[in-house]
């Protein structure tokens, strides 16, 4: 579970060109990168998504990932070190896109289970203390592809 609809997403984001666009693969280079910067080891399907697509935007949700800019890596990595340091987020969580109430989909790197897949919560959404999480989904493919379809 969760690659499966990772690569579901990725085919819904390239098939729909009128609806979606996006950055483009990033290297592996990158992503190891952006885990050590964030100090996580993300879940497969979201390295899946960061390899097929970079970022993404679909239907005007923007889904953060990897997009190296003049030596910058930007997306989830400076949206998580900027909730980080101005909101209290966690260390273990990584932000993958806003809620559209105030809060951010984010990915719990601690609970990583066999797979290698990590839970999906919203954290600090709808006045709810930033400390508060509701979960939403048991990897990253899974919840990807269901905010896309319901869009």
């Amino acid at each position: 579970m969760g690659i499966a609809e990772a690569e579901q997403f990725v085919r819904l984001v390239r098939d729909h060109p009128e609806e979606s666009v996006f950055a483009g693969g990033c290297s592996e280079v990158d992503i190891a990168e952006a885990e050590r910067r964030l100090g996580v080891a993300f879940p497969e399907s979201y390295k899946l998504f960061l390899r097929e697509l970079g970022d993404c935007d679909m239907a005007g949700d923007e889904f953060y990932g990897i997009v190296r800019r003049e030596g910058q890596l930007l997306g989830a990595v400076t949206e998580t070190l900027d909730l980080r340091g101005s909101a209290g987020l966690p260390a273990h969580l990584v932000a993958f896109r806003p809620d559209g109430m105030g809060g951010y989909f984010v990915l719990d790197t601690r609970r990583v289970n066999p797979d290698g897949e990590a839970p999906v919560y919203v954290w600090g959404s709808g006045g709810n203390s930033p400390a508060e999480l509701g979960y939403v989904g048991a990897d990253f493919g899974t919840v990807a592809l269901e905010l896309a379809l319901s869009e």
